[in-house]
């Protein structure tokens, strides 16, 4: 399915209008099954779908490795193949099934926020901090950060898209993914690292918008350990990454970016 369509609008410029064609992103709904039970919809933009599921499961805590994922197939596009796979249905290991009845304390992804401190609190002491002896200098992650908009044709066209990159230091490794929303398209990556069996604790994650907290708990939760933006972090965000081990870098743009936590990480600065 492509990844934009054109819709009619009506143009105003300098007190005209004029009628024409727009690309405008398109988004699905797209429902994951754990062993044929209904789990979660997510809003997204068509593409890489079992990545997304796997990148989710993945950052809820639920699976820790591709190990424990048994199967994980499409449902419901055999009768028409031109259909979008907009089910994917997962089976997992035993040990991470147990996990799923212990998600209940988790960001809300469709909601402004948390509903209590008390989950923040609880996510923390849940989560392990980030293990990675990873290090890069500035010129290394400006080159990466450069990469980004090379990343983004449906943003391009649209304005409707974010992206997410993951990449190594020099950048041999290179793995990005747009989607409507920036959860999902962390999720794609994590998910496709974990399909090509790539060591996240040694990979960089590149955002083209903010880092919010649920952004910061998804690399933290895949051991990622630098999280570079071009936007803000907040407050949350440096907080959570702050206490489990995450370097977070924002308005990275051109030769200029702030480091919000461990700086160390980046050798040419920090001696």
């Amino acid at each position: 399915m492509e990844p934009m369509v054109e819709r009619p609008i009506l143009r105003y410029r300098r007190g005209g209008l004029e009628s024409l064609p727009d690309p405008v992103v398109v988004e699905e709904p797209l429902q994951i099954r754990l062993a044929g039970e209904p789990f979660q919809v997510l809003m997204r933009l068509p593409g890489w779908e079992k990545e997304l599921a796997l990148g989710f499961l993945h950052t809820e805590g639920i699976i820790r490795s591709l190990a424990e994922v048994v199967t994980i197939h499409f449902c419901g596009t055999a009768t028409d193949p031109l259909l979008p796979p907009n089910v994917v249905d997962v089976s997992l290991t035993p040990e991470a099934l147990e996990r799923r009845g212990r998600r209940h304390l988790e960001v809300a992804y469709s909601s402004c926020g948390l509903c209590a401190k008390e989950a923040v609190s609880e996510i923390c002491r849940r989560t392990p901090a980030v293990a990675s002896s990873l290090s890069l200098t500035t010129g290394e992650l400006m080159a990466l950060m450069g990469l980004l908009p090379k990343a983004q044709p449906v943003f391009h066209r649209t304005g409707g898209a974010h992206a997410v990159a993951l990449a190594s230091a020099d950048g041999g490794v290179f793995l990005s993914a747009e989607d409507v929303g920036r959860h999902n398209a962390m999720d794609k990556v994590i998910g496709r690292a974990l399909m090509e069996r790539r060591d996240l604790t040694r990979l960089v994650a590149l955002l083209s918008g903010r880092i919010s907290f649920e952004m910061a708990l998804k690399a933290i939760r895949a051991g990622i350990p630098v999280l570079a933006a071009v936007s803000a972090p907040t407050t949350m965000a440096l907080d959570l990454a702050r206490e489990l081990n995450l370097t977070l870098v924002g308005f990275a743009r051109e030769d200029r970016f702030n480091i919000y936590t461990h700086p160390q990480r980046l050798r040419d600065l920090v001696g």
